[in-house]
């Protein structure tokens, strides 16, 4: 059965010029469910709507424009949800940071891996796992010293 909801109100029309918006009129502007609206609140804190009396959700303009900001970068740029949450935390980033995990550097040439640094060490999964586990002495220790240091 189709809904009765307003035409006006689909994915790429401008945003009403009104105070607030239920819930249903913003999956229309935003172009997905109102579950995926709910889920995305719960992930991405730049968006918290106030409630009503009756416990309804009352969006603002600005969460109307974070929730098309989302879905744009979620699927026009292939963003995960964190990443996209990462985006919205730190626009002034670049944008390689956000969408794949970084490679792991590259060991140095002719430096024996045990007396590297442990912020050098090759740490990606093909990486020794008594590399992984040097460098994850050397974290906890570093986080031990600053535990004690606090003290």
């Amino acid at each position: 059965m189709p809904t009765t909801r307003s035409r006006a109100l689909q994915p790429g029309s401008p945003i009403p010029d009104k105070l607030y918006f239920k819930i249903g009129e913003v999956s229309d502007l935003v172009g997905v469910q109102p579950h995926v609206l709910r889920y995305w609140e719960k992930e991405v804190t730049a968006i918290r709507p106030g409630k009503t009396a009756s416990n309804q959700r009352r969006y603002r303009r600005k969460d109307v424009e974070v929730f098309r900001e989302i879905r744009r970068l979620l699927q026009e740029e292939k963003y995960t949800l964190a990443g996209a949450r990462k985006k919205l935390a730190h626009p002034e980033k670049p944008e390689k940071s956000f969408k794949s995990a970084a490679a792991p550097p590259e060991a140095p040439a002719n430096v024996p891996v045990t007396m590297m640094p442990p912020e050098q060490l090759p740490l990606g999964f093909d990486a020794p796992v008594e590399h992984r586990l040097t460098a994850l002495r050397e974290g906890l220790l570093e986080i031990i010293r600053v535990a004690e240091e606090q003290r």
